[in-house]
């Protein structure tokens, strides 16, 4: 990356000072597969309703904000669009989560002067659901009513009294797969955030973070975290860990962050990560980002603004979404874990998602792959030596079969409602409608095919025999394979 020199400005703020993570920070998505993941996004209120904002010289305290709504329809009453356009048109949508969060701790607020000092008084109470929001895909002509679950609501938290920021997030991949890359325009509605003045100031915004698989893409680890941190005068640090980069060359490692609140007229926040070396946090920098003043109100892809938006303000007002290659020092080969640390000692500002991706080793890839779909080696497996009652006469004579004992030997997937036995397994998906077309395709050939959903990975499995005689089941399996339409079948243990 790019360093350049700045001027540091210090400033007094009024807003309460305080150390908190609310919400602790959890994996929420974690891959391994040839792909990418990227982001699209906007701020969804500004000075402006339609026309894009880029002044960075006054403090968002002093702006009165409006709802942006860029669309024409009447049934919503804030909107903001971004798009992308993906060329490989091989790529598949793996994971689509849509984040939408803002300041709110009542609809509408007024600014007053008293002994020389601003005040903020509410002049709207919050109203309506902010959980509820409206989702358009490139292949919609209407919204789709979306619903999210809250990661954070500040209403009632007395360290966050005078904004009450929220968080809320949802999963749309099914709504974005009907589309192999889903190229085009997607358009967020009705996101609730309070309109005026507001202690601090008022910002909203929404961003979608996508993860798709393609061949054509290097073999890498995909991870996103998401949590609520309010930080001020303090810091937090994000280990991302489970992934193993490859043997040699530049690694290729990238990290997204999102805050909201970072005012672009306050500085002494910073992002960076641990130099492996030093154990010490280098802290990024860019000619969009200052090292002093990292979280400013910015849509950021490494050292460019991300444009394909309406509107495409440079200034987003509060709202911070960042994608950045890290530097080569910082991510190694054959490196297993890198800590992520964002701070701040003088603007206010709440973190609530960061993701991370690497190239990563082909023997590391292949492994956790193979664990993903619990074919594991037998020498790695619990021993189980003991024959199931509910085991046939037959198939306690073929014990000593290798592949059988693989199979009594091999740890069993535990899935809600499914009756307990051994099941062939014709395919995996991440994607459901995926698996849909694939048990389709199977029952067009006469087989009884059906679906459930691993909770572990989320993924999809299509089964098309099942018993609670596994020598059964493995001769039904050897007798599948033969088919030229199955590559690979397998016999998994269940409940």
């Amino acid at each position: 990356m790019k360093a350049f020199f700045s001027v540091l400005i210090t400033c007094f703020c009024l807003n309460q000072i305080y150390s908190q993570d609310e919400v602790k920070f959890q994996i929420y998505k974690q891959h391994y597969l040839k792909g990418d993941a990227f982001y699209i996004g906007n701020n969804i209120l500004s000075k402006n309703n339609k026309t894009p904002y880029g002044t960075f010289s006054i403090i968002n305290d002093a702006i009165s904000m409006n709802y942006i709504d860029v669309d024409s329809d009447t049934s919503t009453f804030s909107s903001s669009n971004a798009s992308y356009n993906l060329k490989d048109e091989n790529a598949r949508i793996v994971s689509a989560t849509l984040y939408w969060t803002a300041v709110y701790p009542y609809s509408k607020g007024g600014r007053g002067v008293k002994n020389n000092t601003y005040y903020y008084k509410q002049t709207e109470e919050r109203s309506g659901d902010f959980t509820q929001i409206k989702f358009k895909t490139p292949e919609s002509k209407a919204y789709n009513d979306v619903k999210g679950n809250i990661l954070f609501d500040g209403l009632n938290n007395k360290n966050y009294q005078d904004n009450a920021p929220y968080v809320c997030f949802a999963d749309v991949t099914d709504l974005m797969t009907k589309k192999s890359n889903g190229n085009g325009e997607y358009s967020v509605a009705n996101v609730r955030a309070t309109e005026g003045f507001v202690s601090g100031g008022s910002t909203a915004g929404w961003f979608l973070f996508i993860i798709y698989e393609s061949d054509l893409q290097e073999s890498r680890y995909i991870t996103a975290y998401n949590g609520f941190s309010g930080l001020s005068d303090n810091s937090v640090d994000i280990e991302f860990k489970n992934f193993k980069t490859k043997n040699n060359g530049n690694v290729n490692a990238t990290v997204f962050v999102a805050t909201l609140e970072g005012d672009s007229k306050l500085s002494r926040d910073q992002c960076g990560l641990f130099d492996p070396k030093t154990n010490k946090v280098q802290y990024f920098q860019n000619k969009l980002r200052a090292q002093s003043n990292f979280f400013n109100g910015k849509l950021t892809i490494d050292e460019k603004y991300f444009t394909k938006r309406t509107p495409n303000g440079a200034n987003t007002l509060g709202f911070d979404v960042a994608k950045l290659r890290i530097p080569n020092n910082l991510i190694t080969n054959n490196q297993e874990n890198a800590t992520l640390r964002l701070g701040s000692k003088a603007d206010r500002f709440y973190f609530y998602f960061t993701a991370f991706k690497t190239e990563i080793n082909e023997d590391f890839h292949k492994k956790k792959i193979e664990e993903e779909l619990e074919i594991v080696d037998v020498k790695n497996e619990e021993q189980d030596s003991e024959a199931s009652p509910q085991e046939s006469k037959d198939t306690k004579l073929e014990r000593n079969d290798e592949n059988i004992q693989k199979i009594l030997k091999s740890r069993k997937l535990n899935i809600p409602g499914l009756k307990n036995g051994y099941y062939v397994i014709t395919n995996v998906f991440s994607v459901k409608t995926n698996a849909d077309k694939w048990k389709e395709f199977l029952v067009s050939k006469g087989h009884n095919a059906e679906i459930f959903q691993n909770p572990k990975n989320n993924w999809y499995y299509v089964h098309i025999y099942n018993d609670i005689d596994v020598f059964k089941v493995y001769k039904s399996q050897q007798k599948l394979v033969k088919l030229d339409y199955f590559k690979e079948i397998w016999v998994f243990k269940i409940n």
